[in-house]
């Protein structure tokens, strides 16, 4: 029972900071901001706040929002509800029957709001509002008839998309009027994509900037159709006559397979501003001539996807296009036909600013010269895509023509570079016909591409603004490949001959590639030992990806040319003559290359009859994934124990998928102690030895993810000082011992999601979890909680906790008992612990039955008797009093000596302090304070000495990061001196001290205090959620006698 009674003790001040307001939602810490995506709710929740400004309320099981039902959150400036009732073909199997309905009104009482998005909601109509409005999407809805102006004349995006299209039908033509556009004044992006529009709509709003019109019934653009529209920067009129015969969604043709007509007039506007236009997917064949004229500000054109490979030859068109500097011409192929060389239009040579041209899927064998001669005039030319054409024959040699030139892609080709012998002519005419395909022919090969925007700059939709923020916050500890890719090739000259037919290295392979610094020779056929000199010609190589191949690594030699220049090696999957039975297999080339930083060996079925370990005094990352190091160190085998010790320069290594089923301790101590981040995810691990990972002391980053481990030892493991970040999910953890991670003081983040924790007794805490840890992120979810009495703790450290918990409130739920299954932790309910309360409320029963029954029969026997004695007593223990209405000695509760030069104690002690002692609470304490108390007139000692002796406490609020002016310190020394005097003189303790940092210096006086009276002093909290607790001991410490509050073992001798 005891026990019990402390358990309910201690959680009782957590009590107070728990906010169950927002559950199952999370907030954030200044509750600006409620997040409700994905919760299991069916009504908008009840949240009285006027600091949330920000609401999602998306992909909920709400299906109905009523009239009042934002009326408690009047500063609202984005709400969201979007993906709750998805219409026709895009609604799950599961939502068949659902209806969405907003009342007409349920928007009025936001007058504040800015966006609104409500998009998949399968809704009908718009309902009211608000003027402020500057965002409002209404995507994914069945609102294809818009004729009443939306009262809305400050909004600024408006995005319509799919509300009328083959995957949410409509069966008619979406209509929209002019009068709403007319009073959309500052309407900046409009998108009426996928919507059956049979016309560029009339009235648009010259505000416009961007406007998509993308997978419409358009089959005309008129005349002046856009000329009002001066200030429009982007416009997307694509697949709106689809070409269908690559197409990889439900096609829609123009009547007798009709290309898009275009008036030569069609983009004329008066001083026109677009910058990007999108032809894409119309079975364009030519162009009106005049057509691009009037864009003398086209920077970014695509016309991919068409029918232009003639124009492409011939066209004239391009003359208009001197602007540009980035142009898509990809699948431009005539159906059935390849042609035996590309003759680019001579015209494209005026586009002198053109830095991106993208040519893929137009099927031809060779570039002809005088394509060559044409892609000559583009100084400027950085980006030239070749992909997807079945080129044989490339004369990379004249590519040299173009000085910008830094990116070639020439992979999905025909490429082989077969030398051709000049002694024989039937031998020569035979190279030059290899694997030619006839000009015509029926089994042309079915290329299906997707309808995305090719150019990476399309129209701004409202998902799209989380890909930015996506590739920012994507910085691994692990990283792969690619990411080398970027670094060392970006900006430099980079040649891609992957997916080609090319069967071996050879001197006319690297023809025009002698400048490479980037090259991509995977997913080809080559079929031979590395040895000197096939790398002779291209001695400024970087990076190398000969990836999914049938190197033979064998030879010392191989490589040499490029000791001093390669940094990136890619030999993955090249597991061909490993998998050799019988055939002995060496690396010795890697002590040649002393400039070598990055190596992937990754996916080669390594396993036996290799080096026995690996030497580079450069190597720094090492991909070693997909191999067989549990054959190499098995039980009994410590041949290759040291295989990877020689890398003495090597920070990162993953060993992933390697079927290991432990790590010995003799492999752990022989991995380089240079190591920083180490992979040894999804294998077969059931044994580690934690007790040797003080032979890693530079170790930062350990990946244990996807394996069989159960077990963490009892004991302190030395963890590095620099040691960051411990991935142990997806293994099968059930208990987290307490002293396993003391020693991991700089640990930041801890993943144990997909175990099997059930629970964690709050007398072992694990280090982590305690405050003042460096823990940034910890994972629990999907691990099999128990929820009772014992495991109550838990449910509120996770709610109080300062450590971010993904997933908190929707994956972390409760497996036992039965009765709790698949509720959220948060949710557990303390009045629900029986083992406690049942014993509590037994006694309470007890105690109140007896008390009612003996209370009568005590009055009617001893009534008079018991009430002398009572006030006896009453008057004895309170003694003498002085009466209500007289004068006080003390006119102040207390008085708040600060720094009143520090500014950000002064907003402290006004806008926290003061507020809450003096307007909030049962008790409301008077304050006396220096500005604004004092009486003007009298001398600052006078006024300190009235202040400190008519107040009942003084509290000293102190900052570690006090101003040197001599005004604040005088004050507050001298206060401090009166405080002491008075405690002499009248034996009266009246100091009460506030830090606000947390770090405050350690003063003999403050550690003295600290231990003789520690309630008089308080420290204020960096967790908003403790702020509660920090009051309520305030109140305490200035309604309480500090003398009665002194620890009896340290105040014998003080008092």
């Amino acid at each position: 029972m005891l026990r019990n009674i402390l358990i309910i003790c201690q959680l009782l001040p957590f009590a107070r900071t728990r906010n169950i307001k927002f559950f199952p939602c999370e907030t954030d810490e200044n509750v600006t901001t409620v997040d409700c995506y994905e919760r299991p709710i069916r009504n908008i929740p009840v949240i009285t706040s006027t600091t949330v400004v920000s609401l999602n309320l998306s992909r909920t099981k709400i299906r109905q929002v009523g009239q009042h039902a934002f009326a408690d959150v009047p500063n609202l400036l984005t709400l969201k509800i979007m993906g709750n009732c998805q219409p026709g073909q895009l609604r799950a199997i599961k939502d068949q029957s659902c209806k969405m309905k907003i009342h007409p009104h349920a928007f009025k009482s936001l007058l504040s709001l800015q966006s609104l998005y409500l998009s998949g909601n399968s809704l009908t109509s718009i309902p009211w509002l608000p003027e402020t409005l500057r965002v409002l999407d209404l995507q994914n809805n069945c609102i294809f008839h818009i004729t009443d102006p939306l009262n809305t004349p400050n909004l600024e995006m408006l995005f319509l998309t799919k509300n009328c299209f083959y995957a949410n039908p409509c069966n008619q033509s979406f209509y929209i009027s002019e009068r709403v556009f007319r009073e959309l004044r500052n309407l900046k992006t409009l998108t009426l994509g996928h919507n059956n529009l049979t016309a560029v709509p009339n009235g648009l709003p010259p505000s416009l900037e961007s406007l998509d019109l993308r997978e419409n019934r358009i089959t005309v653009v008129s005349d002046g159709a856009f000329a009002n529209l001066t200030m429009l920067k982007k416009l997307n009129l694509e697949w709106n006559c689809q070409r269908c015969d690559h197409a990889s969604r439900p096609c829609f043709p123009c009547p007798n397979n009709h290309s898009l007509y275009l008036h030569p007039n069609s983009f004329y506007a008066e001083n026109s501003s677009i910058t990007f236009l999108s032809l894409r997917g119309n079975s364009l064949k030519t162009f009106p001539e005049g057509l691009f004229r009037p864009l003398t500000n086209l920077k970014k054109l695509d016309l991919s996807d068409n029918l232009l490979a003639y124009a492409i030859q011939n066209g004239t068109f391009f003359t208009e296009l001197r602007g540009l500097t980035w142009m898509s011409l990809i699948y431009n192929y005539e159906p059935l036909k390849t042609f035996q060389e590309l003759s680019l239009s001579s015209h494209i040579g005026n586009i002198s600013g053109l830095q991106q041209l993208l040519l893929s899927g137009n099927f031809f064998h060779s570039l002809s010269p005088q394509s060559l001669s044409v892609l000559s005039k583009l100084r400027h030319l950085k980006t030239l895509e070749l992909r997807m054409n079945f080129i044989r024959n490339c004369n990379l040699t004249a590519l040299k023509q173009l000085p910008s030139l830094i990116e070639i892609d020439l992979s999905q080709n025909m490429l082989s570079f077969l030398p051709c012998p000049s002694s024989e002519i039937l031998a020569q005419h035979r190279c030059q016909n290899q694997n030619l395909y006839t000009n015509d022919f029926c089994d042309q090969p079915i290329i299906v591409v997707d309808r995305e925007v090719t150019s990476g700059d399309g129209i701004w939709e409202p998902n799209q603004s989380k890909l930015l923020e996506t590739l920012k916050d994507n910085v691994s500890p692990f990283p792969s490949l690619w990411d080398f890719r970027t670094y060392f090739c970006q900006n430099n000259l980079t040649f891609d001959l992957s997916q080609n037919d090319i069967l071996s290295l050879n001197k006319h392979v690297f023809l025009g590639m002698e400048n490479a610094v980037c090259l991509d020779l995977s997913f080809n056929y080559m079929n031979q030992a590395l040895r000197r000199g096939q790398f002779s010609s291209t001695k400024n190589l970087v990076f190398l990806n000969l990836s999914y191949n049938r190197f033979d690594l064998y030879y010392t030699d191989a490589f040499s040319e490029l000791k001093t220049t390669l940094k990136v090696l890619d030999v993955s999957n090249n597991d061909f003559h490993f998998r050799m039975r019988g055939m002995g297999h060496r690396f010795e080339f890697l002590q040649n290359l002393t400039n070598l930083e990055v190596l992937s060996l990754a996916n080669n079925g390594i396993g036996m009859r290799i080096d026995q370990m690996l030497i580079s005094s450069s190597v720094k990352y090492l991909y070693f994934y997909g191999n067989h190091l549990n054959i190499m160190w098995e039980s009994g085998n410590n041949q290759y124990t040291k295989f990877f010790q020689n890398l003495t320069n090597l920070i990162y290594l993953d060993i992933s998928d390697n079927d290991l089923t432990s790590i010995t301790p003799d492999v752990l101590c022989h991995l380089p102690a240079s190591i920083e981040s180490l992979s040894i995810s999804n294998n077969l691990l059931n044994y580690f030895p934690w007790q040797n990972m003080s032979a890693l002391s530079n170790l930062c980053h350990l990946n244990l993810s996807q394996n069989y481990l159960y077990y963490l030892p009892y004991r302190v493991i030395e963890f590095g000082a620099n040691f960051s970040l411990l991935d142990l999910s997806h293994n099968r953890f059930s208990v987290i011992p307490e002293n396993f991670f003391r020693k991991a003081k700089s640990m930041q983040y801890l993943y144990l999601s997909n175990n099997q924790i059930k629970e964690l007794d709050h007398q072992y805490v694990p280090t982590p979890f305690k405050n003042g840890s460096a823990l940034k992120i910890l994972t629990l979810h999907a691990n099999p909680f128990k929820c009772d009495c014992s495991t109550s703790w838990f449910a509120d450290f996770l709610s109080t906790t300062p450590v971010n918990i993904p997933h908190l409130t929707t994956r972390i739920h409760c497996e036992y008992p039965e009765s709790k299954q698949g509720q959220s932790i948060l949710s557990m309910d303390q009045k629900s612990c029986q083992d406690v309360y049942g014993s509590l409320a037994f006694l309470v029963c007890s105690f109140l039955a007896l008390t009612i029954t003996a209370l009568p029969l005590l009055k009617h026997l001893y009534g008079w008797d018991m009430w002398y004695c009572i006030q006896v007593l009453w008057a004895g223990h309170k003694g003498y009093s002085q009466l209500a209405g007289s004068d006080s000695h003390n006119h102040y509760d207390a008085f708040v000596v600060f720094d009143t030069t520090n500014q950000a104690v002064r907003d402290w002690v006004y806008n926290e302090l003061t507020v809450n002692l003096e307007n909030f609470g049962p008790r409301r304490f008077c304050l006396c304070l220096e500005e604004r108390d004092w009486t003007p007139g009298l001398s600052c000692i006078e006024n300190l000495h009235s202040a400190v002796y008519n107040s009942v406490k003084t509290v000293f609020v102190l900052s570690s990061c006090l101003n040197s002016g001599e005004t604040a310190n005088g004050v507050i020394r001298q206060a401090f001196y009166m405080v002491q005097q008075r405690l002499l003189d009248e034996k009266m303790d009246a100091a009460v001290l506030v830090l606000l940092d947390e770090m405050f210096p350690k003063l003999k006086y403050l550690q003295l205090r600290k231990r003789l009276c520690r309630k008089s002093v308080l420290t204020w909290p960096r967790n908003p959620k403790a702020q509660p607790l920090f009051w309520n001991r305030m109140r305490m410490a200035l309604s309480s006698d500090n003398l009665k509050l002194y620890d009896n073992n340290m105040s014998e001798s003080f008092i």
